[in-house]
């Protein structure tokens, strides 16, 4: 017997072996074809299976069962990749104890290879749905050392939009940060995100970007939790912060 909420039924096998963190969507179709899921005590081997949450559900002999909710709040530090696996690369998952490994984690959005901050780790999808869509109008805060000054020309320019790929694209906001690099570093903060956003704002006004860090979700900010360690809150309590003011 699944321990998922009725109203997530009916759904695909692959769909449950995912979210029970056995395997990727993909992997479990290959565990399913292999004859290494039952399903009520009998091979399964469609890959199209739907159940309705009654049936006890074995990969390998070993029950499949969905996770409690989870949330993390971690300090990502450069150098590993936001991403629940990569074959390569280490990723926020091998920073976490062995208990967090197998309950379906998966980053909220996204930090480039090279960036560092604030990322939400969580195995709750409409939690991360209410983090991200567009909707939600969940802001992300930016501290940002760019490689040369940026004059105040230039500044005003990044601010009133430049143009990525033949659309207009503009920061929420961005204001110089006090700092010993010249001019160097600035404080950005986006509304709808997508990939490498910052960095080809600056590159679109003649600059790049040696250091980014993530400082804020929403109203959740990065103050004291050092880079690798992370906090574990319940869903009221981060969203709390995320809406109306916290720090880490």
């Amino acid at each position: 017997m699944s321990s998922a909420p009725r109203d997530s039924f009916p759904m695909r096998l692959n769909r449950y072996i995912s979210i029970c963190g056995l395997a990727s969507r993909r992997k479990a179709e290959a565990l399913i074809a292999a004859g290494r899921v039952t399903v009520g005590g009998v091979t399964e081997e469609s890959v199209g299976r739907v159940i309705n949450g009654d049936e006890e559900i074995l990969v390998d002999g070993l029950p499949a069962r969905i996770a409690r909710p989870t949330y993390l709040v971690m300090n990502k530090p450069a150098g590993v990749l936001s991403a629940a696996s990569d074959a390569r690369r280490r990723t926020v998952m091998d920073l976490l104890p062995d208990r967090y490994r197998q309950i379906g984690l998966f980053p909220v959005g996204r930090l480039d290879l090279d960036s560092e901050g604030l990322i939400i780790l969580t195995n709750d999808g409409k939690f991360a749905q209410g983090i991200i869509h567009p909707s939600s109008c969940v802001k992300k805060t930016y501290i940002v050392l760019l490689k040369r000054v940026l004059e105040r020309k230039q500044m005003m320019e990044w601010a009133s939009g430049v143009i990525i790929e033949g659309k207009v694209v503009a920061p929420l906001e961005i204001s110089p940060e006090e700092d010993s690099c010249g001019g160097r570093m600035f404080r950005i903060v986006l509304g709808e995100g997508f990939k490498r956003e910052i960095k080809m704002m600056a590159s679109a006004v003649g600059n790049g970007v040696l250091r980014l860090k993530r400082v804020g979700i929403g109203g959740l900010f990065l103050k004291k939790l050092p880079p690798r360690m992370f906090c574990e809150y319940n869903c009221s309590d981060l969203w709390n912060m995320i809406s109306n003011g916290g720090e880490v």
